[in-house]
């Protein structure tokens, strides 16, 4: 588009170097002789066809030799093909030029060069352009890669988190069921055997009784720390809970749960970890005096939402580290995440469940 402008101004001002021909006719004749060769090679940019109209106009120089003074479009037309021996045209078209005289030939001159320093112009302007394209694609893909590493590192980070904390679950238990369950066991062996031989001593009976019920109980116990420490699984109200309890001696929670025991686990720790970063914001920087807490099953996602009444409306621009690792959690898990602060502070999450393939089957 701006080469077709370049060409209409050139040709407009060579009309105006037009003198007063016997026949009007003959400078529309001549003006849109120009215009069909440069359209020529603008339609076809091939070199046989740049070099043929070159010739056709040098001809048509030859018998109106006024013809010269509109060679500034087809001089950029040439240019544009970036072959600077295809400009050598220009000296027999001049040469018409001052055959018409010395002033209309010096213009023409003038305009030619001014032809091609538009042409070269607009030239380095596209190719500057078609390299900041070029940078500002491969930034957009180096990106891209780096948010694909970064969501793989902290897979890896999350899954290396889970190997070690289940790990040190099956250490402690282990070591849990081998020493204190032994020995409580045992215990409780000898202390049968006590009571049998003084079965007869009601008093004695009296006595180790509670001692008994008191270490089946401290056995019990022990054994669901232990099954407790080896199931991986985490009771989401009772740790949504502990998260906000701190924030009932300053703050009114108010609390809505709706949803089963059978939630996955990543979309526990998700839920988890955006509700404690939520709640330290809030004891930070939030000058509210209450907060709502809503976590809500639905048959294909999970829903959170957390508000306050706040007064103070933090900037778009202003997100810090904690706001960031949330959007990468939902985002890792296919969800959505709304943070806004018009009416205190709001965040709202979406979390698709995953699909448990074969669980009719496996049930049966």
């Amino acid at each position: 588009m701006r080469g077709l402008i370049d060409k209409l101004i050139l040709l407009f001002a060579g009309v105006l170097m037009l003198p007063s021909l016997s026949a009007g006719y003959e400078a529309t004749a001549l003006t849109l002789s120009v215009f069909i060769i440069c359209a020529v090679i603008s339609v076809y940019p091939l070199r046989a066809v740049r070099l043929g109209a070159a010739a056709a106009f040098i001809v048509l120089c030859g018998f109106y030799h006024e013809a010269a003074l509109l060679s500034a479009p087809l001089i950029y037309c040439l240019a544009e093909g970036r072959d600077k021996r295809e400009l050598l045209c220009a000296v027999p078209i001049a040469a018409s030029a001052f055959l018409v005289g010395a002033r209309e030939g010096v213009f023409c001159a003038v305009f030619m060069l001014l032809a091609v320093l538009l042409c070269y112009r607009r030239i380095a302007f596209e190719d500057k352009d078609s390299e900041l394209k070029q940078t500002r694609d491969h930034g957009v893909e180096n990106s891209l890669v780096l948010l694909e590493r970064n969501k793989r590192l902290i897979e890896q980070q999350n899954n290396e988190i889970g190997m070690a904390t289940l790990k040190e679950r099956n250490r402690i238990a282990r070591e849990i069921h081998d020493s204190v369950g032994h020995v409580l066991s045992r215990s409780l062996l000898q202390l049968g055997a006590v009571m049998a031989v003084t079965k007869n001593d009601e008093k004695m009976t009296e006595l180790l009784q509670p001692v008994r019920e008191s270490m089946d109980l401290a056995l019990d116990s022990i054994r669901k720390s232990v099954h407790d420490l080896r199931d991986d699984s985490i009771d989401l109200k009772t740790a949504a809970e502990d998260i906000l309890k701190p924030l009932e001696k300053s703050y009114t929670v108010k609390r809505q749960y709706d949803f089963s025991d059978r939630v996955d686990k990543d979309i526990k720790l998700c839920i988890l970890a955006v509700l404690k970063e939520a709640v330290t914001n809030t004891m930070r920087h939030s000058d509210a005096d209450t907060i709502s807490v809503s976590i809500t099953e639905h048959p294909a996602f999970m829903q959170l939402i957390i508000d306050d009444n706040g007064k103070q409306k933090s900037a778009p621009d202003s997100e810090g580290m904690g706001l960031s690792n949330m959007r990468e959690r939902v985002r890792m898990l296919g969800g959505i995440i709304n943070i806004t602060s018009e009416q205190g502070f709001r965040i709202f999450i979406t979390l698709p469940k995953k699909e448990k393939k074969n669980e009719d089957n496996s049930s049966r």
